[in-house]
């Protein structure tokens, strides 16, 4: 988000702001990646990042649609900010489901941003994904499926054991 928000503050080149403010954590999460044996997460970061900033434009066009009686140069630059990292990652990542994205940018926007961004981006989110997956832009699969909340009785019910040979 700092980066993107960097990028928003200078214009400057992508890659350049990369660099500067990304590179680190970008070659952290890579070694921890290896250590590990997971992947996923450099992918994420530098997806997140160009696709925010590659598709701004777009992203504000979908936002302006939803944001009635607001002009888009009068919501907060961070809100945009988060509203764009949240629209990248409900078209972009499939495995990443829907809620999970939504809260995320609300859990940010209530340390980062007004009081109430988190209502208003909330809005303009959970209003975009139910275009996006009426036009069939969202496609999830995997965990991206999950598509509701479980209650909290099933939540806490073990997993259903299957039957050994003897039963």
């Amino acid at each position: 988000m700092q980066a993107i928000y960097a990028f928003h503050a200078t214009m400057d080149n992508p890659k350049t702001v990369h660099e500067l403010l990304l590179k680190e954590a970008e070659d952290e999460l890579s070694e921890l990646e290896k250590k590990k044996k997971l992947s996923g997460d450099t992918h994420l970061l530098n997806s997140l990042y160009y696709g925010s900033i590659e598709n701004r434009e777009r992203y504000d066009e979908y936002i302006k649609s939803k944001a009635e009686n607001w002009e888009l140069d009068r919501i907060a630059r961070i809100d945009r900010i988060l509203m764009h990292m949240g629209i990248c990652e409900m078209l972009n990542f499939e495995e990443i489901p829907i809620k999970v994205t939504i809260n995320e940018y609300l859990e940010l926007a209530k340390t980062f941003s007004t009081p109430k961004s988190s209502k208003f981006i909330n809005g303009i989110l959970d209003s975009l994904y139910n275009d996006f997956k009426q036009s069939g832009l969202i496609t999830k699969r995997g965990r991206g499926l999950i598509d509701r909340t479980l209650p909290k009785e099933e939540l806490a019910q073990p997993p259903v054991q299957p039957p050994t040979e003897n039963q």
